[in-house]
């Protein structure tokens, strides 16, 4: 039984995370920590937990003794500093290991990284491609979740040689963004409104272009534009490539390259791919299509940012 701490248990991921966690056979979650709530009991900030006899402690004075594993769901810049502490294996849920590039997280988070000793440790956490670097490793950068679902939407061709542009469209829930509260998070402005965001200048495209690059040695260039949809929880990222291939011939190449993966369903021609399809699962969707006016393969990826990746 693996004894497991969570650090930032009171966010969205930090609950979600907790909530998988109990019902894992071969782990059990020992310590939370929150600074905010430190002193308070699990199922008094959350009462669904009621029956899980935990209190938050304070992950600055706490020592992460007696844990076998460490999850750290904090924003960028925070994590790297417990993760000094622990001598055990971290998994950080935020961005401060995603990267191996030093300059390149910093230029992108617009921050020190408080930790760059470590960075040589850690693998970016996306099983699919970097499992066996997974197991050896101490130190996992979770993915983020447009990565996620766009990364493995793309990964099959990329080894079949890729090297075009990729351009991509991502619909995502509002939980995305985290617990902090902002204008555009407030309900009266997002239900029944969407739009793009960020557009030119989200920070996972670095990520994207870093983790292609870290897979397959090639570098991409992405396009990307992402929306704040009125809902709360789901990533749907439409995906436009060259067509260096038929559809039925792409269709292969995804169904072999995801054979052995469990959480990965490659679609069959003609079922729809929803969000709702994979909402509080590990799953991600991917179906493929054509375009054959303009030559291009379509390709969809769709999965539960909050189960199946983090921010």
């Amino acid at each position: 039984m693996y004894r497991v701490g969570i650090v930032g248990a009171t966010g969205y991921t930090g609950a979600e995370l907790i909530r998988i966690l109990n019902a894992h056979p071969k782990v059990r979650v020992t310590k939370v920590y929150s600074r905010t709530y430190a002193g308070s009991s699990l199922s008094e900030i959350f009462p669904g937990f009621t029956g899980l006899e935990l209190n938050f402690l304070d992950p600055e004075t706490d020592d992460f003794a007696d844990l076998d594993l460490l999850f750290l769901a904090v924003p960028a810049g925070v994590a790297a500093k417990y993760a000094q502490r622990f001598a055990g294996k971290v998994i950080d849920l935020g961005a401060d290991f995603r990267f191996q590039d030093q300059g390149l997280y910093e230029t992108v988070y617009g921050q020190k990284h408080l930790a760059p000793e470590l960075l040589s440790e850690a693998v970016y956490g996306l099983p699919e491609l970097f499992r066996q670097e997974i197991k050896e490793s101490r130190i996992i950068g979770n993915p983020g979740c447009f990565p996620t679902s766009i990364t493995l939407g793309v990964a099959p061709l990329i080894q079949y040689g890729y090297e075009g542009e990729i351009v991509v469209a991502s619909l995502s829930g509002t939980s995305g963004a985290g617990k902090g509260l902002s204008d555009a998070q407030h309900f009266a402005h997002r239900h029944e409104n969407f739009g793009p965001y960020k557009v030119g200048n989200h920070r996972h495209v670095p990520e994207i272009e870093s983790v292609i690059y870290r897979y397959a040695k090639k570098h991409c260039e992405i396009v990307f534009v992402p929306h704040l949809v009125p809902a709360i929880r789901g990533i749907v990222s439409t995906i436009y490539l060259d067509k260096i291939v038929s559809l039925n011939e792409a269709r292969k190449l995804y169904e072999e390259f995801y054979a052995d993966e469990y959480f990965v369903r490659v679609r069959k021609p003609n079922e729809t791919i929803e969000s709702k399809d994979v909402v509080l699962s590990n799953f991600v969707d991917i179906q493929i299509y054509e375009d054959s006016h303009v030559d291009k393969l379509i390709v969809v990826s769709t999965i539960d940012n909050l189960a199946g990746s983090t921010f």
